[in-house]
């Protein structure tokens, strides 16, 4: 009895090993798929501000500080909000994410789509954990 419950013993041991090694998973894989999908929801997020005239959510929460300036500078209306309300999507406007590439933990690229077949391409960079566009250019 002894030499079996030693046995069942060291087969538990090994399969409790084994679970263990198993549920780790690649940590880097992992985050790579984390930052992809975050970027793709910041893109889902701008498409629901833009086509609800959220110009204000755009600005403040999905465009960088530096975008957004840049915006305002450039606004004849001297409004970011103003601004990407009146230019950057109709309500009825749609985009298609196409691809996401995230090169590092602190940059990443999107190719978009819209109805219309247009591309761009945005740029997105990680500001304190949270991903935010960068800059948009036609593709």
């Amino acid at each position: 009895m002894t030499t079996r419950v030693a046995r069942l013993a060291a087969v538990a041991a090994v399969a409790a090993a084994a679970a263990i090694a198993g549920c780790g998973g690649d940590s880097a894989s992992d985050q790579k798929q984390s930052d992809e999908d975050a970027v793709r929801q910041v893109l889902t997020d701008l498409q629901e501000a833009s086509r609800s005239g959220d110009g204000e959510r755009i600005c403040t929460q999905i465009f960088t500080p530096k975008l957004a300036d840049s915006v305002t500078k450039s606004a004849s209306s001297g409004s970011c909000a103003k601004e990407v309300k009146r230019k950057l999507f109709s309500p009825k406007t749609q985009i298609a994410v196409e691809d996401v590439t995230v090169p590092d933990t602190a940059n990443a690229t999107a190719t978009v789509k819209e109805q219309n077949g247009n591309r761009s391409t945005v740029f997105l960079v990680k500001q304190s954990d949270r991903w935010r566009v960068r800059a948009v250019q036609p593709a």
